[in-house]
């Protein structure tokens, strides 16, 4: 890893300030959260997402990017179980899809389930879409990290996953138990 040590902001925000508590990772969990929420932040950031689509080449709505994403992650996949898996509300979903749908880049076929229902699926210009931003979002990561030492760029998949799979176990495992 690299030697810059993250510097605490010395008028840190409410929200920062009570970040660790009392507990006695208190001051590591002050430097790990406030990167990982500006990642959250930044890898969401319309200008990022505008730049990438750029890169690619294609014309997809930055609003319309992770949709077309879960779907691509999830198909075949009905409107209603991509909204619960993206959280968000199934009338702005549905506006998302009947727009992809009319880009050409969404189909909806027959729920292989339920025959009332209908299954979203990207066409094979979703899904050459798909690639070549997921292709542009890999040179803007490369871009970024080309002059980190090599041992920084193998540590951050693998610390991403870790901490990706501990955090996803946490959801499967329900909410915490109330401390009596």
């Amino acid at each position: 890893m690299t030697d810059a040590t993250p510097q605490p902001d010395p008028h840190p925000r409410l929200s920062e300030a009570a970040i660790g508590g009392d507990s006695p990772h208190g001051a590591w969990l002050r430097s790990v959260i406030p990167p990982l929420r500006d990642l959250v932040r930044v890898s969401r950031d319309d200008r990022l997402v505008e730049r990438v689509g750029r890169e690619a080449g294609v014309r997809v709505p930055t609003h319309l990017v992770l949709a077309l994403t879960r779907i691509g992650d999830f198909q075949p996949v009905r409107l209603s179980d991509l909204a619960d898996r993206m959280e968000v509300g199934r009338t702005t979903l549905s506006r998302q899809v009947a727009e992809l749908v009319a880009a050409g880049f969404v189909r909806r076929t027959p729920d292989p389930d339920d025959a009332r229902a209908a299954a979203l699926e990207l066409t094979d210009h979703g899904e050459e879409t798909l690639r070549r931003i997921w292709a542009a979002w890999s040179d803007a990561i490369a871009e970024v990290t080309r002059d980190w030492p090599e041992s920084d760029r193998e540590a951050l998949p693998i610390l991403l996953g870790r901490l990706t799979s501990g955090l996803q176990r946490l959801t499967e495992n329900g909410p915490k138990s109330p401390t009596r």
